[in-house]
Parts: C-alpha cells; sequence; structure tokens
C-alpha cells in the first residue's frame, strides 16, 4: 500500500512539474520592444505599472477580456498618441504572461499586407494576436493550454461598434478573448508566431490612429 502511495505521489508531482515548466520560458525578448518615439525605458515603465495591478484570477472569456479593458483604461488615461497606446496595449498583455504572435494573421492575405494600411483603407480593424499560456493564471490545465487574445485597434474607417467587447470609435482599444476549449476548433493558426513585437503605423498614418480623448 505504502509502495503505491509513493508511486502515485511521483506521479503527482511529475505532473505537476511537466505542467508549470514551460512557464519558465517568459518571452523576455518581448519586452524589448519600442514604439516609435516609446523607447524601451517608457514601455517598461508601463510594465511595472500594470504589473502592480495584478494577479489576474483565472476568469471566463469575456470576463477576463473587460477586466484587460479596464487595466488598459487605468494605465491609458491621457495617452492619445497611437504609439503610446500600442505600448500600453502590449504591457497590458504582457504583465499577464501573454506572448505576441502576429498581426492580422488570420485576414485573408494572412498578415502579409501593412496592416495600417489595409485599416486606412479596406478595413475597420487591426488586430494584434496574442498566446496565453492559462496556467500562468493560476490554472492546472496541461491541454490544451493556450488562450487567443486579441488586441482589436479601430482604424479611421471604423464607424460603429462591431460588438460588445469592440471598440467604440477610431483609435480606441478592446480585447477578446477565446480560452482553450477541447470541443472547439485548434488556435494554432491563429496564433502561430510571426515576431516578438507589435508594428507601428508609418508616421503619416499615426494621427489618423490616435484617439480623440473625450
Amino acid at each position: 500500500m505504502k509502495r503505491k502511495q509513493t508511486i502515485a505521489l511521483i506521479v503527482v508531482i511529475s505532473a505537476i512539474i511537466a505542467n508549470y515548466a514551460p512557464l519558465l520560458d517568459r518571452h523576455a525578448e518581448q519586452d524589448n520592444c519600442t514604439f516609435g518615439p516609446v523607447s524601451n525605458a517608457d514601455y517598461r515603465a508601463y510594465l511595472g505599472r500594470a504589473k502592480s495591478l495584478l494577479p489576474f484570477p483565472m476568469l471566463d472569456d469575456k470576463a477576463l477580456a473587460l477586466r484587460l479593458d479596464r487595466l488598459f483604461d487605468d494605465l491609458s488615461t491621457g495617452e492619445a498618441n497611437i504609439y503610446s497606446r500600442l505600448a500600453i496595449m502590449h504591457a497590458t498583455l504582457r504583465a499577464i504572461g501573454a506572448e505576441y504572435r502576429n498581426t492580422g494573421g488570420t485576414d485573408v492575405d494572412r498578415g502579409k499586407s501593412d496592416p495600417y494600411v489595409k485599416a486606412a483603407s479596406t478595413s475597420l480593424t487591426v488586430s494584434f494576436n496574442y498566446a496565453l499560456d492559462v496556467n500562468r493564471l493560476w490554472m492546472f490545465m496541461p491541454w490544451p493550454r493556450n488562450a487567443w487574445i486579441i488586441g482589436s485597434l479601430a482604424g479611421p474607417r471604423y464607424d460603429r461598434q462591431l460588438g460588445p467587447l469592440y471598440p467604440k470609435r477610431p483609435g480606441g482599444i478592446r480585447f477578446i478573448v477565446w480560452g482553450p476549449n477541447i470541443f472547439e476548433r485548434s488556435l494554432d493558426d491563429a496564433i502561430r508566431s510571426e515576431g516578438h513585437c507589435p508594428p507601428v503605423p508609418p508616421a503619416a498614418l499615426a494621427d489618423s490612429f490616435s484617439f480623440g480623448l473625450e
């Protein structure tokens, strides 16, 4: 009996180690980003402020999205320019351990065209795709473990709110969360890795993506 208990304990400990070992890779290279005139030091200041407001418990998809929205709003109060707001968006998601993967990767052209030129001419939003290992939010979920989080930026052609979790007006940023679900399609393609830092708009388009403060 004692031998069986020992084996069971070893199995449990091994499972815990195997589940949480991947979290040791915190993708630190993603915190070396700059955002146009926003320096890495400025970004890290936003990141530090975001982390000071943690931890987040594991919530359902909508509740987590709304919590991220509130954190972003707290950090971005008084910030109108797109470069600062992108830095804050990235800091918000990095604070909970999310990993940037791609921009516009689920579009028809799979993110090959400039997302800002596209949003200024044909589409309504720019979608920044992140992966979050939900075990970073005090979960035990060996598989599937990645949530897909979209940072949705409303472009200059954005004339109506596309849904309750989308931005309300041009320049707004909101988050949409798709948690891991064994019964739904794989998220692997949507969150395929294509870079470490979100792209920023060219200077000529920056003002059109900035946020009009109320």
